[in-house]
Order: C-alpha cells, then structure tokens, then sequence
C-alpha cells in the first residue's frame, strides 16, 4: 500500500514563514491572528518539526530532481545512457554531446532545486536548536534525534549531488581533495549578503557530507522505520550512503565498515528474479532489496511536477515507451523526448541488426491503415531470433528490464495490449530505437496517471551495496571474496539463487563480460555496475570516479543531434549564469 500522499507534501507556507521568522522579527504589531503561523507559534511542537521535515523529503522529487529533470536531462544525457527522440532543444543537444553550457537551462534547475533542499534542511535543523532551548521536554528528545538524523541525512543527500554534478574533481587524490568544491552552507541567510559565499574544496565538500551521514549514523543508530513510516531513512540507508561516498574517495577501510554492517546485520539482500524484474514500475516496492526508496505516488490533483506539491514524478514523461496507436503508427505514451541508445544494446549482448519489415500478407487494402491492418509487420524471423536469444539467455537478461523491445515487449493501453514499437520521430531504418523499462507506465499513458508517476525510485539498493563491497575488497587485497559479490549480482540477474556457484559464474576479475568494448569488455566489476544499475541515474558518478568520460565517448560516439565530445573539463557541469550573477563569490569551473 502507498504511503499517504499528504504525508511527503510539503506545508510551503509553514517553511516560508520558518525560514524569514527565524531570521527576523517585527514586533510592531499589537494582535494576532490565532490562525496565522508566527514565530510565537511555529515550530513550537515536535509535530511541527516532522511538518517541516516532510518538506525536506519532498523536495527530493522537486522539478529539477526526481520529480522531473532527473536522468533524461542530466544523468543520462551525459553518460550517454540515453540518446534523442527530441532534438529541438540545443541546450538539450548540448548536454548529449557533453558540451553543456552555464545558461543551461535543466542543469539550473538541478542546481535551484539541490541547494533549495539544503536551505530546508539548514532551517530544520535552525529550528530544531530553537526549539530545544525554548521548548523541549525530556521525553521529546527521541523524537528530535530522529528528526534531526533524518534531516541530516538529507542535506548530504542534496550535497551528494551538488558535488556530483558540479564539484571540479570527484576524487581526493594528490591534488584532486584542493580543487573546486561546493560552497558549505550551514545557516539560514537573514540578508542577500549572507546568501553570497565561496566555493570550498572538493575534500572540504566530502568531509562535509560524511560528517552530516556520521551525525546522522549516531542519531539514529538501530532505527528501522514500518508502515506509513517505511520511506523514512533508516540506520541501514545511513550506513549504505556512508559506504558508497567512502568507496568513491577511496576511503576503503570506512567504506568497508559501513558496507558489511549492511550486508551483515540489516537482514536485506537481493530479492529473487521473479521479484526484481517486475520492481521498477510500481510493483513489489519496499522489498528486502531495498535501502532508500523514494516514494512517489500517483497525483491527480497536480498535473505533472509543475509546482511544488506534486506527489508524483514525470520523469516518465521524458523517457515514455512507443507503442503502435490504433492508426498503425508509433505513438509516443508522453513526451517520449529520449530512447536508449543503440550501442546499450550491443553492451548487454544483443547484436541483431536493427528490425526489418515485410509485407503484410494479411493487409486489406480496401480498409484503412490500423493497428488490426498493419501494410508491414515486423519479419517474424527477426521475431523469433529475438526470443531465442531472450529465452536462452544469449544475451544479459537485464537488457528487457532496462529497455523494451519493439514487437516483443507490449503495454497496455486503454484497455489492450499494444505492442512497443521503435521509438517515435526516429528514423526505423536506422536505429534500433527501443524503449525504457524502468519508471515508465507499463499498464497505460503517463497522460492516464495526469503525468504523475507513482514509480518509487530505488535510490540505494543492496545490488549496488554487494558492488561497492566488491570494489571495496579488490582494492584492499580480497580479489576472491570480490569476485564472489560479482557473481552474486550476476547470478540473480539470470535466475540463479545468488549465494551458490552458476553456470554463470565469472572466474576472474577479467574475464569476458557480454560487453565488447575496451572500456568494459573485461572488466566484470564495472560491467555489473553498468547493466545492472542501467537506467537508475548511478552510471555518470561511476564514470566520474574512474574518469572513463574519453573511452565512454569514444564508444557512444554520437547522439541523434551530432558527435559526442569529451574533454577533460566536461566531468564538472558548469556553474548556472544565474548563480553566477547573483553571487559574485563564487568561481567558474574550468572550461566554461
């Protein structure tokens, strides 16, 4: 069952007041509205607090987040995941070809909506002193740990992806630590002169996020939360999010403390195959698998994530499958703007070439063109080589969980089947052209859900916990035991229990992967991260760390709307004009 919608909505109202009432106060007037929130009367509850708190959570799927821009304009047009239904936005065009721009307009948003949610944070945790010095009784001080671990959490969670987008370097290193970081905001601004401040250092910026996870780690250490309270963040997600940002500083030793807590004593693990391909499209949510999910729902009273009180996400919009409409032609289930490119398919095994048509000897040319009386149809032996290499396993079976394949995968759509057809606007003849698997509607239009998702999105996964801790054990001298957390991932992948050898199995760190590319062609580690995290917003961190932007490129090498280029400046997105402008502090990345 869904957690309930009021729940994650934020009170604009309460925050807004929260924010300038803490600030400053006016003390001219004489009578008060009983009804109207003050200082004199917000926060002055826990209740209140966890209000605020809601907010804070909300403001994860913000517009320029998950509720809207996440993937199809950030994460995957640089790593290329994706490629271009819709080529008539440059900014857009610029992002696919790693040539972003400061005035981009999707990046601004990411950027708006990352430090609006720090500022939410910074004023709970404001009002969470506040309120202990003028409010707080003994046997509230559970409740505000909680409050305050949870907040905590958070604000890293936002920084996360301020450094990850826009930190000039993502490693420390020998000189990559003194680089440019983010600017550490811990205060809530009374004046526009406050709000200006500069960057700090990349090893500034992480030590500021793990201090906020340790903080968090202490306040809510043993908290595992049920019910219409599962979506809050758990010690577990606290000691996941601790391991990963320690496995991509290469702080190995904390990384592999934080990660064996998780695997060892949180009782999660990978769920069975049966549960796992049918978990992205708002089934099986809140399963054993699952670390941190971020809980949508499907909103018909806001339409979109258009403002900020929307319940749901229209990341689907972005990424909609196509589907045969009843005039026989590819029909787009939303926007349908990006498609995944072709050279995923090659990745993951697939190296049919693209679909080809016949006749159709059944055409009646005396009745119009429909669904029921197509003029071609796919050649039913590119159909059947198809599910052969499906059915047998011939090539990796995560490919039609991330991706669905024309005239083999189907939705339904008012009320019937429909086949998946090559992507709308794309040339057929010259592309794959496959769909999304991942957060789209599989049972109807992203119209029919008024462009409000209720996909959750899995955030930190026990998949991508047994990988870090792979990475983790290869770099600290425990290649085999590695290699086993490899194997596990892949053996759930075809449907083998994960703890025992398969047919499957790797036998080294470099054995063959199903990629034939240099970049992952024998690197089983990296693979697994690839194709099993495909299409969840994690593989553009990974190429950062490990600085394979080049060979990426060089693999990809182009989009719909020209040549993919990379230089070294394109890991770090460049600083938003408007941020720029506004606050004369702060400094440029290279490049731009």
């Amino acid at each position: 069952m869904k957690i309930m919608r009021n729940y994650l909505i934020c009170c604009l109202t309460a925050l807004g007041l929260a924010f300038g009432l803490l600030a400053c106060r006016e003390d001219f007037l004489e009578t008060e509205d009983p009804n109207s929130l003050t200082s004199d009367n917000f926060p002055t509850t826990v209740a209140h607090l966890d209000l605020m708190l809601n907010g804070v959570y909300a403001n994860r799927h913000a517009f320029g987040l998950y509720g809207h821009n996440m993937f199809g304009k950030n994460t995957n047009s640089f790593d290329h995941t994706q490629d271009q239904s819709w080529v008539g936005f440059q900014f857009w065009n610029e992002m696919n070809q790693n040539n972003t721009r400061p005035d981009n307009e999707f990046m601004t948003e990411t950027w708006r909506d990352a430090w609006r949610g720090v500022q939410r944070a910074n004023t709970l945790l404001v009002s969470i002193e506040e309120f202990r010095r003028q409010f707080a009784r003994p046997e509230n001080e559970t409740r505000l740990r909680e409050i305050e671990g949870q907040t905590r959490y958070l604000r890293a969670w936002f920084y996360y992806y301020l450094a990850g987008f826009w930190n000039e370097d993502m490693l420390l290193g020998t000189t990559g630590g003194d680089k440019l970081g983010m600017p550490l905001v811990t205060t809530v601004a009374s004046t526009l002169t406050e709000t200006r401040t500069e960057r700090a250092t990349v090893r500034q910026t992480w030590d500021f996020i793990i201090a906020d996870l340790r903080r968090a780690d202490e306040l809510l250490a043993n908290k595992v939360w049920t019910g219409n309270d599962r979506h809050r963040i758990s010690t577990w997600a606290v000691k996941g999010f601790l391991g990963k940002v320690y496995t991509f500083i290469q702080d190995y030793t904390n990384a592999r403390t934080n990660l064996e807590a998780v695997i060892n004593n949180s009782g999660k693990t990978l769920v069975p195959f049966t549960v796992y391909r049918n978990m992205f499209n708002g089934e099986n949510e809140y399963n054993v698998e699952s670390v941190d999910e971020i809980n949508m729902n499907i909103d018909r009273n806001t339409w979109g994530a258009w403002g900020d009180r929307s319940a749901g996400s229209s990341v689907g919009m972005v990424q909609a499958p196509s589907f045969m409409g009843d005039n026989g032609q590819p029909t787009g289930s939303g926007w349908s703007n990006v498609f995944p490119h072709d050279k995923t398919l090659e990745r993951y095994g697939f190296r049919e070439p693209i679909i080809n048509y016949i006749n159709n000897p059944r055409f009646d040319a005396n009745r119009p063109v429909s669904l029921d009386n197509l003029r071609q149809i796919p050649d039913p032996a590119y159909i059947q080589r198809s599910l052969t290499i499906r059915n047998q396993q011939l090539a990796d079976p995560r490919l039609w969980i991330g991706t669905q394949q024309p005239f083999v995968d189907s939705i339904l759509v008012g009320g019937r089947r429909r086949p998946i057809t090559q992507f709308t606007a794309v040339p057929g003849n010259a592309f794959h052209a496959w769909s999304f698997g991942k957060f789209v509607n599989k049972v109807g239009t992203e119209g029919d859900v008024n462009q409000n998702n209720g996909s959750n999105f899995y955030w930190l996964r026990m998949a991508d916990v047994f990988l870090l801790y792979a990475e983790v054990l290869i770099q600290t001298g425990n290649p085999t035991q590695g290699l086993e957390f490899i194997n596990r991932v892949k053996r759930r992948a075809y449907g083998f229990p994960p703890n025992a050898p398969s047919p499957v199995d790797y036998r080294s760190l470099t054995d063959r992967t199903m990629a034939s590319d240099p970049v992952l062609g024998n690197n089983p580690l990296r693979y697994e991260r690839w194709a099993e995290l495909y299409g969840e917003g994690q593989w553009w961190f990974d190429v950062r760390r490990w600085k394979i932007g080049p060979q990426e490129a060089a693999y990809y090498q182009s989009v719909r709307s020209g040549p993919i280029q990379f230089d070294p400046t394109d890991y770090a997105q460049p600083i938003p004009q408007q941020e720029a402008e506004a606050n004369a502090l702060i400094r440029q990345n290279p490049g731009y």
